[in-house]
């Protein structure tokens, strides 16, 4: 398996996300505010990259509907969470509280991906086209650097499903 496989870039951002989310604890003031918004920022350009690359494709050809709609409903919960943390003064109580939630309930939906979308994805998506799709994975990370470009509004899964992914290495 190549390191540009569209899963394991998955799990390289979800295993940077577990650190940058411990690293909060050790900030405060105004390089806590900043890195938790570049935190933000990210976990909606992972979301929004799966929603549109890994997701479609767990539907359409891994018979993963079930696991999608539920990936998608996660990710508008993070989004909720995420958006809640804004509600508060930075390093409050009610903040840190706020982050903690958004921590967990990512947490929670890693895992399940980890342990229960992978695997079927995997089996059903050849090692060319998750490559591919990695290598789609580093351009739309590329393209929308700190959410540029992106809503942060809820994904619909009837959308997400829909999505057609084009096959091979889009650069060539």
């Amino acid at each position: 398996m190549s390191d540009f496989e569209i899963t394991a870039l998955v799990l390289a951002e979800h295993e940077i996300f577990r650190r940058d989310f411990a690293a909060l604890d050790d900030l405060s003031g105004e390089d806590l505010a900043a890195a938790w918004e570049a935190l933000h920022a990210r976990l909606e350009v992972h979301a929004v990259a799966e929603e549109q690359l890994f997701y479609p494709l767990l539907a359409q050809e891994a018979d993963g509907e079930q696991e999608t709609a539920e990936g998608v409903h996660d990710h508008n919960d993070i989004r909720h969470a995420a958006a809640a943390v804004a509600e508060h003064e930075v390093g409050s109580e009610a903040w840190w509280e706020a982050v903690r939630n958004v921590r967990q309930v990512n947490a929670d939906h890693m895992a399940e991906e980890e342990t229960d979308f992978f695997p079927p994805f995997k089996e059903a998506v050849d090692d060319e086209q998750r490559e591919a799709l990695g290598m789609r994975w580093l351009a739309f990370h590329d393209e929308h650097e700190e959410a540029e470009g992106l809503s942060g509004a809820d994904a619909k899964v009837d959308e997400v499903i829909a999505i057609e992914v084009p096959e091979g290495d889009p650069t060539v």
